[in-house]
């Protein structure tokens, strides 16, 4: 189990959308080893995630996230100021990459558009498919990036309709 008591120091990455978009994210180190990057941040959405009438991420939420090597995901336990956990943030992703149990040469990570939020209660609401499809007809996505990402997304929901996903070290952090 990953506990977020074990902060050791600062990890700043990059984070691309197609075409030309890159943020540089400044968090918390948590946890690294050659299949997991875990860190912890403050979101600032452009605008707010709504599920069921009730906004579930916002500024000044924050969230721990984890990143897989070699897969095309990562998820996010999103949380309130209060430290109300609102439930899971999953970004489809190109592979994420870093070289051994290194963070610090963990590769740019390059969102492809389509989101998903999964709820408390396991149920959930793929995200940002208007921005996808937009990414697609300006040509921002190739047609390769845009079937895998769309792959993702459908293994990503069987799995999370299965119960199998997110996968166990997500469900079972504890701050």
């Amino acid at each position: 189990m990953i506990r977020a008591d074990r902060v050791k120091r600062n990890l700043t990455f990059d984070y691309v959308r197609p075409p030309n978009r890159r943020v540089s994210v400044k968090s918390q180190l948590l946890e690294a080893n050659s299949d997991i990057i875990v860190v912890a941040h403050a979101y600032t959405p452009s605008k707010p995630v709504t599920y069921s009438g009730e906004i579930v991420l916002d500024v000044g939420y924050w969230g721990i996230w984890f990143l897989f090597k070699n897969r095309s995901f990562d998820a996010g336990r999103v949380y309130r100021p209060d430290r109300t956990w609102m439930g899971y943030y999953i970004d489809i992703l190109e592979p994420v990459q870093w070289k051994a149990s290194d963070p610090r040469t963990l590769k740019p990570i390059t969102d492809l558009f389509l989101d998903l939020w999964i709820a408390p209660d396991g149920k959930y609401m793929v995200l940002d498919e208007d921005e996808f499809e937009e990414a697609i007809n300006l040509g921002h996505l190739t047609s390769g990036q845009a079937d895998h990402a769309r792959s993702v997304l459908q293994e990503l929901v069987m799995a999370t309709e299965r119960g199998e996903f997110p996968p166990a070290v997500v469900k079972e952090f504890s701050l």
